[in-house]
């Protein structure tokens, strides 16, 4: 196009437009006609692609249902919802125009550069495990989980009253028999629990390989490390449960929502039942054709609604 070509010389040469324009032979009303044109072009199509009126007020009536999550994550609860099919940068303008980004913050533990450099590739390669403390009435009790790292999904958990090495045993033997077939890499801690003789005794006849993280250094079990912390911030800490089975209901309603309802950043905001059973291409397939078929509307309205105010 002669004005890029333009715009390429003068930076090449320093010549002032004028010569430059004198050079080529073209009068500059001939050029600010093209230029003119050339941004009528763009703000045309600036607003065919713009948010029709619904698809905004659409967003801000669910954004105020959904205000402490961030615009990506928004952006797909929206698409699977049927609420409103735009692409994440949109959701952002919007938010952005109307003052409601507050509620972004990029994740504080976001260490996945620090996690255990081997990802995995399918479900059940690798297992990660970790124990946390939970107090209940002043009493503390153990939360035991398997998670898979492909999936994000919660295989198994259990409140343990107590980590001796039996019990911890007992409890990978059960997320073993649950699933027979797998072969993964156990990635935890050192704890005293996992390095013993009698737990590398019964890895080895389960046809399990540990793999045991840096000391010192959690973040390279990251995603069982993030795990806890939800579950004690999203669960018992609302909760406050009075009583043990109390507190096994809460962490039990939590491992449902968090497999199945909830969006995972890492997984491409699915959830991580999506990814553990397969569902993961569909649905992204999925939300790709309900945002191209959204825009093919929003196109076409726009246009319509500019031919009509033209001819008004």
């Amino acid at each position: 196009m002669v004005i890029d070509d333009l715009a390429i010389q003068k930076a090449r040469s320093g010549l002032t437009l004028w010569r430059l324009l004198k050079l080529y032979g073209i009068k500059r009303s001939t050029y600010y006609g093209w230029f003119n044109e050339v941004e009528r072009d763009k703000r045309e199509r600036q607003h065919c692609r713009s948010p029709l009126p619904e698809e905004v007020k659409a967003v801000l009536e669910f954004r105020a249902l959904h205000r402490d999550i961030g615009y990506r994550k928004l952006t797909w609860l929206m698409n699977d919802a049927g609420v409103a099919f735009l692409a994440e940068s949109t959701v952002y303008q919007i938010l952005l125009k109307h003052n409601l980004l507050n509620g972004w913050n990029r994740s504080a533990n976001d260490d996945t550069a620090k996690e255990y450099r081997h990802k995995p590739s399918r479900v059940h390669e690798h297992w990660h495990t970790d124990i946390a403390y939970i107090k209940v009435r002043g009493i503390f009790y153990f939360l035991i989980m398997v998670l898979d790292g492909y999936s994000r999904y919660v295989l198994d958990w259990e409140l343990m009253p107590d980590m001796l090495g039996r019990t911890v045993e007992d409890f990978i033997q059960r997320v073993k028999d649950k699933y027979p077939h797998a072969k993964p890499k156990l990635i935890h801690d050192n704890g005293s629990q996992f390095i013993s003789t009698d737990f590398k005794k019964l890895v080895t006849q389960l046809e399990i390989q540990q793999v045991f993280t840096r000391r010192n250094h959690p973040q390279t079990n990251g995603k069982a490390e993030r795990w806890n912390g939800l579950v004690k911030q999203e669960a018992i800490r609302p909760a406050c449960p009075e009583s043990y089975q109390e507190a096994c209901t809460v962490i039990g309603d939590y491992v449902d929502m968090y497999n199945n309802r909830r969006l995972h950043a890492g997984i491409k905001f699915l959830r991580p039942a999506d990814m553990f059973f397969g569902r993961a291409a569909a649905i992204l397939s999925q939300r790709k054709e309900r945002i191209a078929t959204a825009r093919a509307v929003r196109l076409a309205t726009n246009r319509s609604t500019e031919v009509s105010n033209f001819g008004a």
